[in-house]
């Protein structure tokens, strides 16, 4: 099985990406509101389920510890000396190290994390399904941090944690965006850039475990699509609450692992019945991923926080889109909806493929939720942020 050098960061390459999506990028960048529910607060997600219930040839700068949390390099001004119990050093990653990362399975081959701990497909395929999302959520929601006040909490040498970076998309937009800022990425698998700008560092580690950094040390923290099973969570944000400055950040994003059709939809509530291929998919995966829903009351829970701000924003996923009075949309508006379909269709499918992959969801399972995204209108996929500052 052949592996990329390095992942690929040129959009304009991408399998999920339509061509002329591209030529619609301005337009949705510079007025998403054209996009007729890119938000909607008044969506209620319908809890269906129990509450309770490219291999790097060369690898560059990455550095891991020894299991027991990362700890500085000496100099390094990361390093915890009061809150945390991890006093290892970081270290390289060598080239030889690399293929302990990764282990290959199913039929084709793909490439998976070799710990385990992580479900989804860490190969070329998953990189560009991952890029073609960040790209679209930029140009949707036009930036990368929604209505976060991530300008007024970032100063010169500020430093921002970004949990669970995969190929680490967000963090060099941002790191461009913000130059005077220091980045950490953090993920358990070595599948990032061998040469990031001088003002980021990929490190490997498990964001389940203590985190290396300092109390008090980050200014801002960032979790986006993370995968982090519901009951990890408390212990996390417990973790982001000790390392953020008092009046720092913390911001999640999350999509809803659950079947959801457009609010104006009249067919809205009734997933079971109009969409039970859709209802039956994420009733079986909903169980390797956060509840987006929980979220917010888990920040609420720590006390760390003021009270989190949140916002949703319902996007098409099915082939045929649903806009609310079909014929009053106007045409500008139309052909953003139908690009957001498409890229947001590409995207649930390569999803459906990555678990199957994965061994979470049946080949016949995959196909049923897939087969009513060609045929059924109004499905959406509900993205749920939530945003709140460190109580000073």
């Amino acid at each position: 099985m052949a592996f990329e050098a390095d992942p690929v960061h040129d959009p304009t390459d991408n399998p999920y990406l339509p061509k002329r999506f591209h030529d619609m990028s301005p337009a949705l960048d510079t007025n998403p509101t054209d996009i007729e529910y890119a938000t909607a607060p008044e969506f209620t997600p319908q809890v269906t389920h129990d509450p309770n219930g490219g291999l790097l040839t060369h690898p560059g700068a990455l550095w891991h510890g020894n299991g027991h949390g990362l700890a500085a390099e000496a100099g390094d001004e990361d390093e915890d000396e009061t809150g945390s119990n991890s006093s290892d050093s970081l270290v390289e990653i060598e080239p030889h190290e690399f293929p302990g990362y990764f282990s290959e399975r199913g039929v084709p081959a793909r490439l998976f994390h070799s710990h385990g701990m992580y479900c989804f497909p860490v190969d070329s395929d998953e990189m560009k399904r991952q890029q073609a999302l960040h790209v679209l959520l930029r140009q949707v929601i036009g930036s990368n941090y929604g209505d976060a006040p991530v300008q007024g909490v970032l100063n010169h040498g500020s430093k921002v944690v970004d949990l669970c970076t995969g190929v680490g998309h967000w963090v060099l937009d941002m790191a461009a965006e913000f130059p005077f800022v220091e980045f950490r990425g953090i993920d358990l698998v070595p599948i990032q850039t061998r040469e990031p700008p001088g003002n980021v560092r990929f490190e490997i580690a498990d964001a389940t475990q203590e985190l290396r950094f300092a109390n008090g040390s980050v200014d801002i923290v960032h979790a986006r699509m993370t995968s982090l099973r519901g009951e990890t969570l408390p212990y996390v944000i417990n973790e982001i609450a000790r390392i953020l400055r008092p009046g720092g950040l913390f911001i999640s994003a999350e999509w809803g692992s659950y079947a959801a059709l457009h609010p104006q939809h009249p067919r809205f509530g009734e997933h079971g019945a109009y969409i039970p291929g859709a209802h039956n998919f994420y009733e079986q995966s909903s169980h390797v991923v956060a509840r987006a829903q929980d979220i917010p009351g888990f920040i609420h829970a720590n006390g760390a926080f003021d009270e989190p701000v949140s916002q949703l924003r319902a996007l098409p996923v099915s082939r045929t889109h649903y806009v609310p009075g079909m014929h009053q949309a106007s045409s500008r508006q139309d052909e953003a909806l139908f690009f957001v379909s498409q890229v947001m269709g590409r995207i649930a499918k390569g999803y459906a493929r990555a678990l199957v992959a994965g061994d979470v969801i049946q080949q016949g399972v995959a196909d049923a939720f897939i087969g009513e995204l060609q045929r059924k209108v109004g499905i959406v996929s509900v993205y749920h942020s939530v945003y709140a500052r460190k109580r000073g």
